[in-house]
């Protein structure tokens, strides 16, 4: 166990630093996908045991699917660029 640090900076920086899971893909392209996208937005994301879940394949939905992980101060910015919906297009546009 590692000791618990009575110096307040140090343990918002550990906070700060540690993974928040994002997103939850159903495939490991989708995952890959996703940290792409973040990645042109300047955000380093992680799939949680990439490794692994290259070799348990099709058991991933029946585990709650890839976490897709930023780190806790990214967890916001990533969240709204996941979330933004791209602008629907005009019927004038469409013709």
């Amino acid at each position: 166990m590692d000791p618990v640090s009575s110096n307040p900076d140090e343990a918002s920086a550990e906070t700060m630093l540690s993974a928040t899971a994002v997103a939850y893909c159903s495939t490991l392209n989708e995952a890959q996908i996703v940290v792409s996208l973040l990645a042109s937005f300047g955000i380093e994301a992680t799939i949680e045991a990439e490794n692994y879940l290259r070799m348990i394949g099709s058991m991933v939905p029946s585990y709650g699917g890839i976490r897709v992980q930023v780190r806790q101060v990214d967890a916001e910015a990533a969240m709204e660029i996941l979330n933004e919906t791209p602008p629907n297009a005009s019927e004038d546009e469409l013709k």
